[in-house]
């Protein structure tokens, strides 16, 4: 147990010179498989007010489980301010670590923001029951989009490095082994976006269902799935799918998706001409 959190501390704490130098991780020899994480933030759009919360999730873990991970949310201070960041997923080993020393207590979970750079770090030195096992919300970061960001745009929560969006830098995360030997995963990222709407039902963009800024089929399979009561939407896809603003969903919300889809493709032409201001917020008609 000693050398088990001995050597958890060597590897969180050795986490930070990672990051900041841009070091690649251990890598897998030719018989392994070099263990993955994935972390997905959501794509959310704001109230009238400007206010949002985006969840930041654990899509992929190691077998094992983590240990620790540190990395931070890229974001546009001229577009957004950070407000808050809650923790959602609880292993206990906040407590646990209290208990064990008065001293440990807060250093489980940790944020700071960096003027546009919101700096995360996860990491405990207990044993494995306490790790990061389970798939599912994270934690959740809050904000207010600024005033004079335009209706119906969008600006990104970008996953990084804990020292930023440097050349070669990557995101560490890592457990140990049976042994105390540190290893770390490739780690997969989904950026984060936050929309201000177009109007007060939240919409962003008619036709947009999966809220990635564009009308494509993916967005036409959603709509007939949830027209066919076989897939529920987000209040802010179910928004953005009523193209008919008439608060229900039906094949003419279809009709006029792919009168919007034909619409983008002719402006995306060789020769179109330049797009309205409004090209990507259409209502109907």
């Amino acid at each position: 147990m000693k050398a088990q959190k001995a050597a958890a501390a060597v590897l969180t704490a050795g986490f930070v010179a990672y990051c900041a130098s841009g070091t690649a991780p251990l890598r897998a020899t030719a018989a392994e498989k070099q263990p993955r994480t994935a972390l997905t933030l959501d794509r959310t759009v704001a109230d009238t007010d400007g206010h949002f919360t985006a969840t930041l999730s654990l899509d992929e873990l190691p077998e094992t489980g983590l240990c620790a991970l540190e990395f931070a949310i890229e974001y546009d201070t001229a577009a957004l301010g950070i407000t808050d960041v809650k923790l959602l997923y609880d292993t206990g080993a906040q407590k646990a670590e209290e208990r064990a020393n008065p001293k440990l207590a807060g250093t489980v979970f940790q944020y700071e923001d960096r003027d546009g750079l919101l700096w995360i770090r996860w990491a405990t030195a207990l044993d494995a029951e306490y790790w990061l096992r389970t798939e599912q919300a994270f934690f959740t970061v809050s904000g207010t989009l600024k005033g004079d960001m335009p209706k119906g745009t969008a600006t990104e929560l970008k996953l990084v490095s804990a020292a930023g969006d440097a050349a070669d830098a990557v995101i560490a995360a890592g457990y140990l082994d049976a042994d105390g030997t540190s290893h770390y995963c490739e780690t997969a990222v989904q950026n984060g976006t936050v929309w201000k709407p177009i109007d007060e039902t939240g919409a962003t963009m008619y036709g947009d269902i999966d809220l990635d800024g564009k009308r494509t089929m993916t967005d036409a399979v959603m709509m007939h799935r949830a027209i066919a009561e076989e897939l529920a939407l987000s209040a802010a896809a179910y928004a953005n799918a009523d193209c008919e603003s008439d608060g229900m969903l039906t094949m003419s919300d279809v009709t006029l998706m792919l009168r919007f889809m034909e619409h983008d493709l002719e402006d995306n032409a060789p020769d179109a001409r330049k797009n309205s201001p409004t090209g990507n917020q259409q209502t109907h008609g």
